[in-house]
């Protein structure tokens, strides 16, 4: 009985493997293409700014060659074979090699390597407020704030430069492995010589802040001026207007419309002619007696 039990459950198996492989021939189109593989080199474990790529870094899997990204390498000894390249940008793991996220053979990982065609790098100072607190990282997107005096305790804030590209915190020019804010001393970014000169033009006549830009906000947008009145501008302290009822009738709107404010007469100010003559009091013991006396010293009666 278990020999014809085994027998029966491996015919079972046999017959519904026929039968399922029979279904997906039957639904898989005539038509469908046949897709085409080649070899891609890809990280076998995270990748930092600085790592040397050794054998041991990297894989071979297969890719569709049809899917392949531009600057992949096919075989192992095309990136590890003769002098060592070095990691300028994070690499995931199985994510492909490109030849932009590492050196050439024998080169030296530096801030210049990473630095895109016709800019340049310039270094700011911050502080944990400046700064964003630290939340500020490498390949973030940040607006550049100036604050600066006009004229004397008139200080207003302009938005300098929008959308820069951070290229490293402090000395370091990748992200931490974890999502912990550090506080960093000095910012740099990537910008043009024409915003060089004026961020250290800035730097001189006042004080610059960033303002941390969201991933998908990349568009520049309309900015002005803030200053100290502006301050004074809030959606809580808008006293709205009053509503009138408009009235069908217009006897009924005079007579449910406020009294008129009465306007002030204006008082009549009555000014005395100035005396022409002075006085002048003479005291004989206990009795005292006034005597006027014009301009010329005379004694009037």
């Amino acid at each position: 009985m278990i020999l014809v039990a085994i027998v029966l459950a491996a015919g079972a198996v046999m017959m519904a493997r026929s039968w399922i492989s029979g279904q997906i021939a039957d639904r898989a189109p005539d038509d469908a293409p046949e897709i085409t593989t080649t070899t891609v080199v890809v990280a076998a474990a995270p990748l930092r700014f600085g790592n040397k790529l050794a054998r041991e870094h990297v894989k071979i899997v297969e890719w569709p060659a049809a899917l392949v990204p531009e600057g992949t390498f096919k075989t192992i000894d095309e990136v590890v074979s003769g002098e060592p390249r070095v990691v300028l940008q994070s690499i995931e793991p199985n994510e492909p090699i490109l030849v932009t996220k590492i050196t050439g053979p024998g080169q030296r990982a530096s801030l210049s390597t990473i630095i895109s065609a016709g800019m340049r790098a310039m270094t700011i100072r911050v502080n944990d407020v400046l700064g964003v607190a630290g939340f500020v990282l490498p390949n973030d997107r940040v607006d550049l704030l100036l604050t600066r005096e006009i004229i004397s305790n008139q200080p207003i804030t302009d938005v300098l430069l929008q959308n820069i590209k951070v290229l490293g915190i402090d000395q370091k020019a990748d992200q931490p492995d974890e999502g912990t804010a550090d506080v960093v001393k000095a910012v740099t970014i990537e910008v043009t010589v024409e915003q060089a000169q004026k961020i250290t033009l800035a730097s001189t006549v006042g004080t610059l802040s960033l303002a941390l830009r969201d991933v998908e906000n990349v568009a520049s947008e309309p900015t002005r001026t803030i200053s100290l009145r502006d301050l004074n501008v809030s959606e809580t302290n808008i006293t709205p207007a009053p509503v009138i009822a408009e009235l069908e009738d217009d006897d009924d709107a005079g007579a449910l419309a406020p009294p008129p404010t009465p306007v002030p007469t204006p008082t009549a100010v009555i000014t005395e002619p100035a005396d022409e003559f002075g006085s002048i009091g003479i005291t004989r013991g206990t009795a005292r007696q006034e005597y006027r006396v014009n301009s010329t010293g005379q004694v009037m009666p």
